[in-house]
């Protein structure tokens, strides 16, 4: 599937993203594009790698080849990824079955198939939800509270969505959300502060 039937030889624009060949574990490797700050290793699932998605989605197009055969592309500086069934004929996927990746060089050497190791249907995952409850005590530095508050939940959630984006043996994070985010005042008073109460008591 490497020779185009449009006839028209393809020229790549200078602009265009590198894949990046990753090791997934030892001894295989794939390649990985990425999208909204994720790295894709298969354009047929979502960002989280869970459900059936267009490739449509990570900008590839439908490509005709020899023979009839057709695939999703997607052109890089390094190559181009395609996407066909199990059968490597047909951009036509199904969500019941693992569709196949293709790296090709541009000198037409094939990098990578992930259908030559006859790579199992993507898995079930085990799920499980779990909730944290997190107080942290901040200097405010001349923020509100308020924008502190805002703050915490940015630094946060960019750890989150990097543990997303990890290949390391652990537990993937899926999906996450944030319950609620409150403000707890501090019942130590300032230095220039008056406890009227203990006055009171006195």
């Amino acid at each position: 599937m490497t020779g185009s039937s449009d006839g028209n030889p393809r020229e790549r624009a200078v602009s265009l993203q590198a894949a990046v060949r990753r090791q997934t574990r030892p001894g295989e490797y794939r390649y990985t594009f990425v999208h909204d700050e994720l790295e894709i290793d298969d354009p047929s699932l979502d960002t989280n790698g869970r459900f059936f998605v267009s490739p449509r989605d990570y900008g590839f197009v439908i490509r005709g080849f020899e023979e009839g055969r057709t695939a999703w592309a997607r052109d890089f500086s390094n190559g181009t990824m395609l996407v066909v069934n199990a059968e490597a004929r047909s951009h036509v996927l199904s969500p019941k079955m693992a569709a196949r990746v293709l790296f090709i060089a541009p000198d037409g050497a094939l990098l990578q198939d992930t259908g030559g190791a006859g790579r199992p249907a993507q898995p079930v995952p085990e799920l499980a939800t779990i909730r944290l409850t997190l107080t942290a005590t901040v200097d405010l530095n001349g923020l509100s509270q308020e924008a502190a508050r805002a703050e915490l939940i940015r630094l946060v959630d960019r750890a989150v969505l990097a543990a997303q984006a990890s290949q390391g043996d652990g537990v993937r994070v899926l999906e996450h959300a944030f319950d609620s985010a409150s403000v707890v005042s501090s019942d130590t008073p300032g230095s220039s502060d008056t406890n009227f109460s203990q006055l009171l008591d006195m």
